[in-house]
């Protein structure tokens, strides 16, 4: 039977994949505002994902969110007025334990705060705004000048590339800081851990090979000489040049 640490760490990978999904389709069609409302929750999902893999008896709180009223009471007791970021703060804090005291304050409040600068951007496209129907209607763009239909139906802008970027910072932490998951993860109570990293099992050697990948993509993506390999451009004009010439 799954204990709940298991449990949680199924709900929160199962959530977190379908709305990165749903994010990439979403801006693949243009629709890079309502990517960024999606994005806002799965960042948090995300957040949790961390605090649970450092704290796993925190799973015991989680898995009891399993109705309205629950999910209100765990957000409220949990989460909200700073109490996720403390968890994610005290996640970092023992990443950098073994530097020195006087560093480490510093270095830990860096990362904890990795990727919230983004989340003026996306409370502006989440909370109702002026400017968040703006950027709905209107998509700011450097290029395809001559594409003049609203965005309300879809629109590829400079801007998406951003929001893709804007995921990416959440999902660092989750591979730096769960270096080792899921292999290894010690549980309060439990006497032993997690299986140990296996290299003769075929499947370890995919996940491991996987968080690589996936770790050197998103470094990849915070190079600016990278992102025209990572997001190469594609032709948005509604008549491409030869059947423009035709038409």
């Amino acid at each position: 039977m799954m204990k709940n640490f298991e449990k949680s760490i199924v709900v929160l990978l199962s959530k977190i994949i379908s709305d990165l999904t749903a994010i990439r389709h979403l801006v693949l069609a243009g629709f890079d505002g309502s990517a960024r409302t999606i994005v806002r929750s799965v960042a948090e999902y995300m957040e949790v994902l961390v605090a649970v893999v450092h704290e796993p008896a925190f799973a015991d709180e989680f898995v009891k969110s399993d109705t309205p009223e629950a999910s209100q009471l765990f957000w409220q007791t949990h989460l909200r007025g700073g109490k996720l970021r403390r968890r994610i703060t005290a996640a970092w804090a023992d990443f950098f334990k073994t530097i020195a005291a006087h560093e480490r304050q510093p270095i830990t409040e860096t990362f904890a705060n990795w990727g919230r600068g983004s989340n003026p951007i996306l409370s502006g496209s989440t909370h109702p705004s002026f400017v968040g129907g703006l950027f709905a209607a209107i998509p700011l763009k450097g290029k395809y000048r001559d594409e003049n239909w609203l965005g309300t139906w879809g629109d590829k802008a400079d801007f998406s590339v951003n929001t893709i970027y804007i995921i990416t910072q959440f999902m660092f932490p989750i591979l730096l800081l769960g270096s080792k998951f899921p292999f290894g993860i010690v549980r309060g109570g439990d006497t032993e851990p997690f299986p140990a990293y296996n290299q003769h099992d075929e499947f370890h050697r995919h996940v491991r090979t996987g968080r690589d990948i996936l770790a050197s993509l998103i470094i990849s993506l915070c190079q600016e000489t990278n992102r025209p390999f990572v997001f190469p451009e594609f032709d948005l004009s509604i008549w491409p040049p030869e059947q423009a010439d035709s038409a």
